[in-house]
């Protein structure tokens, strides 16, 4: 049975819309739209154990919670419209679902995330962070423009489906991935792919709220070498690096947009206005209105 197939019986739906998607080599991407009502007494959904993770983007708020054999069931849980869920699938999963449910459904087998880092020259991703109810916009962005394909000509879906696929998987590997266990070379620096990994990590992830540890997990190290090798290799602190980059990508919003300096701020990953502006003006020697202003294209 083929995946999409097998997460629709998972969820009882018996007319789902599926997508399948090769966007490398042998490992297939499928999305699947399921929508089903769920009553009172209904029984929980079991998803088998699969070498692989499944992401839901919820298009209508959900009602669900987990379950657990060794842990007593948890009330349900609100997960609204627009954001994600991720989980592993390596040992199965049950949940309880209660009143309407609709989701875009994403099974990505883990051989994809090495196709991925094989063709990008990038270091291996060995996991994907486990996480419910995040609000993720470009995965809604890219579910939002998955949907209209379900009922496209199989000629123009099949030109348009590898690509998206692809940029769903690489967003999926710069956000959420976890390399393996890292150690630093000898002389203490980073090694070039370990450098990569690092900042392409943190530039996937410059709109959120990312502290060090987050950063040391997703990369492999330690917190104390992630944080010696990365001041040794670049000449700035981890802190520092994040900081020229949310300015840098603040000055592009700036100078191409008409967004309010509060919007550059948040999308940025600044905690508030007032902070953005301050670090702006200590960075660039003005306020982000005075550089707009002059740098606008």
């Amino acid at each position: 049975m083929a995946a999409g197939d097998r997460i629709a019986a998972s969820f009882r739906v018996k007319a789902a819309g599926a997508l399948a998607i090769r966007p490398l080599q042998e490992a297939q991407l499928s999305v699947v739209h399921l929508a089903h009502d769920y009553e009172d007494g209904d029984d929980p959904v079991y998803l088998p154990p699969d070498d692989a993770f499944l992401v839901m983007l919820y298009l209508v708020n959900v009602d669900h919670c987990d379950i657990s054999p060794d842990r007593p069931p948890a009330p349900l849980k609100r997960y609204p419209k627009g954001s994600i869920c991720l989980i592993n699938l390596n040992r199965g999963a049950a949940i309880s679902v209660r009143g309407r449910f609709e989701v875009l459904a994403f099974h990505i087998p883990s051989a994809h995330l090495g196709e991925l880092a094989e063709e990008a020259g990038e270091p291996r991703i060995d996991n994907l962070v486990t996480c419910r109810g995040v609000d993720d916009p470009v995965i809604r962005d890219l579910g939002a423009a998955l949907m209209p394909m379900f009922d496209m000509p199989d000629e123009v879906r099949d030109m348009l489906l590898p690509h998206v696929g692809l940029a769903f998987n690489a967003h999926l590997a710069h956000r959420y991935g976890r390399s393996p266990a890292q150690s630093l070379s000898a002389t203490g620096l980073l090694t070039s792919m370990q450098e990569k990994r690092i900042k392409t990590y943190i530039a996937a992830n410059l709109s959120r709220q990312i502290g060090i540890d987050q950063i040391a997990d997703a990369s492999g190290f330690a917190v104390d070498e992630l944080c010696s090798g990365f001041m040794a290799t670049t000449g700035q602190s981890v802190l520092e690096w994040i900081s020229a980059c949310r300015i840098s990508k603040a000055k592009l919003h700036l100078s191409r947009t008409s967004e309010t300096i509060a919007c550059v701020a948040e999308t940025c990953g600044f905690p508030n206005e007032d902070i953005f502006i301050e670090t702006f003006k200590q960075a660039a020697g003005v306020t982000p209105d005075v550089w707009r202003s002059r740098n606008r294209h």
